[in-house]
């Protein structure tokens, strides 16, 4: 879609849909009951958040309403939009620069799934299928690489989102939660591929996975989750403390379990080949869900991301501590493919 002078994919269904939006843009009506209705929507808005009781007044004059639903009112709404859009796209510029060149997924770190649907879009396999279809198809790719999107935005702040997903989901996950996230979501565009796809899209599809994986991976490597950096440096006084317990005053007998947890997860140092080795064996775990294997392999995986985070921990405390901060992850990763069996 062009957008001021810029090319922007914001997906198959919305490319098709593209000259009939163009058509609906050209002109502006507004019923007086539409007119009531905006006009009611912003009233009880101001009442939900409680303005009033904070001594804040809000009024809605008539030049106001009328701008809001006038021609020229919409096309500046219209225009503004599409700034949006147009800073966005080059943002996604801005954060692939000085990256890997040949890394399609640097323009679009924070919406992955544009990419394979735009190759996909590109080599004509979306031709055939009906609207619902197309959409059908889209959200079950946006839904699988959406927990590498958030990471994604999370890290470098990518700005829209052009996925419509509503779920409990941890915008900081651990390191050891983005390794877990990043072989299911592979694991499960590899189970599209098998189930979905004509012969002569894989090896594209195949090829482009790869590089989804790459692309996760190298920004796990540079990951910063700011909890795991809070419980380094409350590690580091809490081992200085013991070194010289009068400079840091008196250390509480019995510290609190969310304290003692920080202390002990932020004593554990992962080499990259560790974690590398890690997802290598979550592979083998997530090979057998797309096998239809599935009777107790999430619990083989909770318990291989618990060893992992703990260092094979005996403190049964701070494994249940990992285990329920993971619980959003195993149901984000379970609907994935409860969705993806279900397509």
């Amino acid at each position: 879609m062009q957008i001021n002078g810029m090319n922007v994919y914001m997906g198959a269904y919305a490319e098709r849909h593209q000259s009939n939006y163009q058509m609906n843009q050209q002109k502006l009506i507004i019923s007086e009951e539409k007119s009531a209705e905006i006009a009611n929507g912003i009233k009880e808005a101001y009442t939900s958040l409680n303005l009033q009781d904070r001594g804040v007044r809000a009024a809605i004059s008539q030049e106001d309403m009328d701008f809001l639903c006038s021609e020229e009112g919409f096309l500046k709404m219209k225009q503004d939009s599409q700034n949006l859009y147009e800073i966005n796209a080059r943002q996604q510029k801005t954060i692939g620069e000085g990256k890997n060149t040949e890394d399609l997924f640097w323009n679009n770190t924070g919406n992955q799934w544009l990419t394979f649907s735009e190759s996909l879009n590109n080599s004509g396999f979306f031709d055939e299928m009906s609207d619902d279809e197309v959409k059908r198809f889209e959200n079950t790719l946006a839904f699988i690489t959406s927990g590498m999107d958030r990471l994604s935005r999370s890290q470098y702040k990518t700005g829209i989102d052009f996925s419509h997903f509503d779920e409990e989901y941890n915008y900081f996950m651990t390191s050891a939660e983005a390794t877990t996230e990043l072989e299911s979501s592979t694991s499960a565009l590899r189970y599209m591929v098998d189930k979905m796809l004509p012969a002569k899209h894989r090896d594209e599809f195949n090829k482009l996975i790869d590089m989804y994986h790459q692309h996760n991976s190298h920004i796990i490597s540079e990951y910063v989750n700011p909890m795991e950096s809070f419980n380094r440096v409350v590690a580091g006084i809490d081992s200085a403390r013991e070194k010289n317990p009068e400079g840091y005053g008196p250390a509480a007998s019995n510290p609190v379990a969310e304290y003692k947890y920080s202390v002990m997860l932020g004593n554990i140092h992962k080499t990259e080949n560790e974690r590398v080795a890690y997802g290598d064996e979550l592979k083998e775990e997530f090979s057998e869900l797309s096998s239809g294997k599935n009777d107790d392999i999430w619990e083989k995986i909770r318990q291989k991301l618990v060893g992992y985070a703990t260092n094979d921990s005996g403190d049964e405390g701070l494994k249940e501590h990992v285990t329920s901060q993971a619980d959003y992850l195993f149901n984000h990763m379970q609907n994935v493919w409860k969705m993806v069996w279900e397509f």
